[in-house]
């Protein structure tokens, strides 16, 4: 009897085993599908800054190509304030589900944590790098008004009134900022910083007459070049840019040495699954090796990049050296 008992335990003890193996595989088996069949709802992507400027831009752009891919709505949410740090936390500390991403900027991924006393997330720790979207380089612009049609006729013109013009930016730590700060020591000028949540509203206040300068990215400036409600004086990189041949860089304009580009990212939480992150950095390189893509972009003044994850984790790490070098030399301290 005692063995017909044991066989008849046996079979179920080892039922149980098979059924508990198979209770624990289905949370494996759950994520495994759910990151196959990614995106299933809405993806949110964050641009720290307000609408209208170069991020916004460029977030719009590549969030409707991403949903015109995978036939799900992949949403831009402004979200602004200090320095792109608001934006860039929230994406940090969210769920890293593969929903929700962040277009970076040099400000929440190396700059801020110069220039603010209190840094809310560690940007190489708490955000995983998708791709580096473009370079675009930045124009030094005025109002008309301004008694400067040279880059060396404004720096004069600062010398003569030391302390009494103003430049706008779109906030405390990007690089329109830390670039200007970088120019006032290089060309020895005291000019008053008027920030911003964004470049449109800072580059609104320059063509209202009500802040004199403006060292933002190209992208966003342009149109309003173009439209004859800007000058342009000068761009901050190394060499010309193609689509504005007539204007010249800071160095050839009276400030040798000086260069300062600035460049746009797609990062992720910490911990975001790697395969998702493979799928978005593979289709925004399909998309910047479009030539009619190509064409768009340097239409708006930025340089398509594209590349693999560590490659922008490698442009982070550069990158901090730089600005930490130019922060310092700028006599910037944590505000």
């Amino acid at each position: 009897m005692r063995s017909d008992v044991k066989s008849e335990v046996a079979p179920t003890r080892r039922s149980v085993l098979a059924a508990g193996a198979a209770a624990l595989s289905l949370p494996l088996i759950g994520t495994a599908r759910a990151q196959t069949q990614w995106p299933t709802r809405v993806v949110k992507v964050v641009v720290p800054f307000s609408a209208g400027g170069t991020t916004d831009i460029l977030g719009r752009l590549i969030a409707q190509k991403l949903s015109e891919e995978y036939g799900q709505q992949f949403i831009v949410e402004n979200k602004t304030g200090a320095g792109g740090n608001i934006g860039a936390d929230s994406v940090a500390k969210a769920d890293p589900d593969g929903y929700t991403f962040v277009i970076g900027t040099p400000g929440p991924h190396v700059i801020n944590q110069y220039i603010y006393k209190s840094q809310p997330f560690d940007g190489a720790k708490d955000l995983a790098p998708v791709i580096v979207i473009a370079r675009v380089p930045n124009l030094i612009s005025v109002n008309p008004d301004v008694k400067a049609k040279t880059l060396q006729e404004f720096i004069a013109l600062a010398k003569a009134n030391p302390g009494k013009l103003s430049f706008a930016t779109p906030g405390n730590g990007s690089t329109g900022h830390v670039a200007t700060e970088l120019l006032k020591s290089m060309a020895g000028i005291d000019l008053v910083h008027v920030p911003y949540r964004g470049s449109s509203p800072a580059l609104t206040d320059v063509m209202g007459g009500r802040v004199d300068m403006s060292l933002d990215n190209l992208p966003a400036v342009q149109p309003f070049v173009e439209g004859g409600k800007l000058r342009a004086l000068a761009v901050t990189t190394a060499k010309r840019w193609p689509e504005l041949p007539d204007v010249p860089t800071v160095a050839e304009a009276g400030v040798p040495g000086y260069e300062a580009s600035s460049w746009f990212t797609i990062a992720a939480p910490a911990k975001t699954p790697a395969d998702i992150i493979t799928r978005v950095n593979k289709s925004v390189n399909k998309y910047m090796a479009d030539p009619d893509m190509i064409a768009r972009m340097r239409k708006l003044g930025a340089d398509p990049v594209g590349g693999s994850p560590e490659d922008m984790a490698k442009l982070i790490a550069d990158e901090n050296v730089k600005w930490k070098k130019a922060i310092e030399f700028a006599g910037l301290k944590p505000e």
